[in-house]
């Protein structure tokens, strides 16, 4: 089993900060539409608390779990387990209408002891139109807290594998804000996969496809193929959805122990294997140690360093009822993805620049974590200690003495999935945005305009969005920063401002007096020949030197959640930052 930039990007996307942490007002049922996908016989629609329409035009009401309400937690159990029971075996594999069952195995998710969610990995075989295939299908949910809220976010992966293990067709399903959900397709034709998406999600960018890509139905069967070869390995592509890459894993058999995997059940006799995916671009990704039954060759349990939920995330097999139980103590994501400052900087986003001292341990090319712009300069570079100096000033506008930025392509002009533009509601909100300005008004007049908008429209209430697209956002008016964003870039689109995203950290009060640094996005837009910065969440006509950019976006043809590669590598990167001066 895999555990690595599927579930980082997954977290990460639900952990950013919001404009402030005001108190949720109630709140109706969320609701998912689906968008429509081929007949594919794959994937189970049932979701905790949405509704889903599927293809046909039936509906399918699914149960609503309430939000936890924190009761009485026992002390977990020793040695970091879970509080869970054992599975059971699996049962025989009898044909009925879904097919014939490969596996069934349900894990609960937890980080040192503390559960935060489920994984249901399936497999089934079945028959169509005389040709035998098999369906595998992996759903994780995953419930945390935002300022004391919980949320729970779901997503789905699913591989039809030929009878010799040929992926030929892999879907996606995202739960993207409250009522929206993104679903992918992709077809194997050659060494293609063709991805194909309905509405927005419709010309979705295509991926290389070499031989041999394991998927879902065969993976854990890897663990058999390679057998008890101490020191032995090999290497195989593997598909990761969430950002639609192929990337290679090697599997290694690392020995065999003795072990209990469940409190207050004896030690049983395992074998261990550990999983490295090479890196994608700069962003290492972490290794993960699963235990096999010896006899059986079974997954039973996972476990691997997951920085974006603060600790070493366990996946143990248990039965389906301890799965799913509600998650009654969420991990608190503002905690566990900001960086500790040592003192507060009063009027921080008022001042003109600070100098910090960054400190990046995991990362093998500190001086790029934070790469220079027009705003920040890496400095005083020491790469054995992987320390830097990060002088970063203030953005109010664009600065006439600055060196001009190449023009912007059409990619920061076009309406796209997630920075959506070309529909009435972004369009109509873009036109009161700027309806008060004079004829003669500039790109920065019209996006400062569009900052004060989103800034007095939205309400950052509601922290149960993911990564919800622009339309979506113009629709409800609330969500967290990647909300705020999202609406900004696409309303100065809608009025002819170049834009796109950027992702970094911004200088947040803690409580105590305790600043932190939490991960967070803002917006820029290409005006009188410069990239300048804006942040809706604050509406102040740009962005002060709280502001650390890690790295921007336009989204052009993006359907995955690949633009936050560089945050999950600073977030692996534990990085580390002090302030050595603020300056007026």
């Amino acid at each position: 089993m895999r555990a690595g930039t599927a579930t980082l990007l997954f977290v990460l996307a639900a952990g950013w900060v919001a404009a402030q942490p005001p108190a949720r007002p109630a709140d109706p049922p969320p609701i998912v539409i689906a968008p429509k996908r081929p007949a594919d016989p794959a994937a189970p629609l049932s979701k905790d608390g949405f509704i889903v329409i599927v293809p046909g035009g039936k509906l399918t009401t699914t149960q609503q779990v309430a939000d936890p309400k924190l009761p009485a937690v026992p002390a977990p159990p020793a040695a970091g387990l879970l509080p869970v029971p054992p599975p059971g075996p699996q049962p025989p594999a009898v044909a009925g209408k879904d097919g014939t069952p490969v596996f069934d195995y349900w894990f609960a998710v937890g980080v040192d002891g503390q559960r935060v969610g489920y994984v249901n990995w399936a497999a089934v075989e079945r028959e169509q139109n005389g040709k035998p295939f098999a369906v595998g299908v992996r759903y994780l949910n995953l419930t945390v807290s935002r300022f004391g809220t919980a949320v729970t976010q779901w997503g789905e992966e699913s591989t039809v594998e030929s009878p010799a293990g040929d992926v030929l067709v892999t879907s996606m399903r995202q739960g993207l804000g409250k009522d929206q959900a993104l679903a992918l397709t992709g077809v194997v034709e050659g060494k293609t996969l063709k991805i194909k998406g309905d509405g927005a999600a419709a010309g979705a960018s295509d991926t290389p496809w070499p031989g041999g890509v394991v998927g879902l139905v065969r993976e854990p069967k890897l663990f058999k193929e390679l057998g008890p070869k101490a020191g032995e390995g090999f290497d195989y592509p593997s598909y990761i959805p969430t950002v639609n890459r192929v990337v290679k894993t090697t599997l290694t058999y690392d020995g065999e122990e003795t072990k209990a995997l469940w409190d207050k059940t004896p030690a049983r006799k395992l074998l261990r294997f550990v999983t490295r995916p090479e890196a994608i671009g700069k962003v290492k990704l972490p290794p993960s140690t699963t235990w096999v039954d010896a006899d059986t060759f079974e997954p039973l349990a996972l476990e691997t360093d997951f920085p974006a939920l603060g600790g070493r995330l366990l996946f143990l097999r248990t039965t389906k009822e301890a799965a799913t139980a509600p998650v009654t103590r969420p991990v608190e994501m503002f905690n566990v993805q900001s960086i500790r400052l040592d003192r507060e900087i009063p009027g921080i986003h008022a001042k003109g620049s600070v100098v910090y001292r960054v400190s990046v341990p995991r990362d093998d090319d500190p001086g790029s974590v934070f790469p220079p712009d027009a705003r920040q300069q890496v400095k005083n570079l020491d790469p054995k200690a992987r320390t830097f100096e990060l002088h970063v000033a203030a953005g109010r506008g664009p600065d006439k003495n600055a060196p001009a930025d190449p023009a912007p392509g059409p990619e920061f002009t076009g309406s796209s999935f997630f920075v959506n533009w070309d529909n009435d509601a972004v369009k109509g909100h873009a036109a009161r945005a700027v309806a008060g300005l004079p004829a003669a008004a500039t790109a920065w007049d019209k996006a400062a305009a569009v900052e004060r908008w989103v800034k007095a429209n939205m309400k950052a209430f509601e922290f149960s969005q993911a990564m919800a697209t622009a339309d979506q956002v113009a629709k409800n008016l609330t969500g967290d920063c990647t909300e705020y964003a999202m609406l900004a870039a696409a309303m100065c689109r809608a009025v002819g401002v170049p834009s796109r995203t950027a992702l970094g950290v911004v200088y947040a009060p803690g409580p105590g007096g305790k600043p932190y640094l939490a991960y967070h996005m803002w917006f820029e837009v290409y005006a009188a020949g410069r990239w300048v910065p804006l942040d809706a969440t604050l509406g102040m006509g740009g962005v002060g030197p709280g502001h650390l950019k890690i790295t921007d976006h336009s989204w052009h043809e993006e359907k995955s959640f690949a633009p936050l590669l560089p945050v999950l590598r600073a977030l692996t990167a534990k990085p580390a930052v002090e302030v050595l001066r603020a300056d007026p």
